[in-house]
């Protein structure tokens, strides 16, 4: 009687539910702390990168310090034309141009510019209709002046040569077009980063005297270009 009454006892014992605490022990899988995710906010920001892709765009704070600095280079495309002189025989054109330059500092940068312009004549027969190129090589120095992290505005003086292909413009009395001529003048610009360490993009305006191309008076180039900017 008294075996049978102990073995009731351990049987309505095993039968009973388990407290909490050592229930959730159970259903608790071992290193469950290494499973969690750490949430959103707790992972360390990386402020050096532009580039990590794990990372949205604004756990980084950019600055203009995170942008390459030094050698670059530069792809223009844009229209020219004249004030002048060779405004009375040539129609406007299309302007390729490339530059590269080296930053001295986040303000100051020396450039080397080589560019050409395609022109139609516009002159009254004869000699007849004709196009001619404008080619130009010039140096100078670059000014910036930082408005945000990613937006900057810029000047730059300009001296060097042009020189005009073959002896359309000498035949309608611009007698020194055919020489190499100095030209000096400047740009206007403003340039503006991409999220990206290397590029950026800009629009520029600029205008040169060209003393060989004047006939009467003087000649005066102004144009216009997009460009596509690239720091090494």
């Amino acid at each position: 009687m008294t075996r049978s009454l102990a073995l009731s006892i351990c049987a309505l014992a095993l039968s009973l539910p388990l407290p909490s605490s050592a229930r959730a022990e159970e259903q608790t899988p071992p290193h469950e702390h290494e499973l969690t995710p750490r949430g959103p906010g707790k992972e360390p920001v990386d402020s050096t990168r532009l580039d990590v892709p794990r990372l949205p765009p604004e756990a980084a704070t950019v600055t203009r310090e995170l942008y390459d600095q030094g050698l670059f280079l530069e792809a223009q495309l844009g229209g020219s034309t004249f004030i002048g002189d060779a405004r009375k025989v040539s129609h406007a054109g299309p302007r390729f141009g490339i530059t590269l330059g080296y930053e001295l500092t986040r303000w100051l940068a020396l450039v080397l510019a080589i560019d050409a312009s395609l022109h139609q004549t516009n002159n009254r027969p004869p000699p007849a209709h004709t196009s001619y190129e404008l080619l130009g090589g010039l140096g100078g120095a670059r000014l910036s002046l930082p408005i945000d992290e990613r937006f900057a505005l810029w000047a730059e003086g300009l001296f060097g040569v042009v020189w005009s292909s073959g002896d359309v413009l000498r035949a309608l009395e611009f007698r020194d077009a055919f020489k190499v001529g100095i030209a000096y003048g400047g740009e206007l610009g403003f340039d503006w980063h991409m999220r990206a360490r290397h590029h950026s993009l800009g629009l520029l305006g600029g205008a040169r005297m060209l003393p060989s191309l004047a006939r009467d008076d003087f000649t005066l180039a102004a144009y216009g270009s997009g460009y596509l900017r690239y720091v090494f």
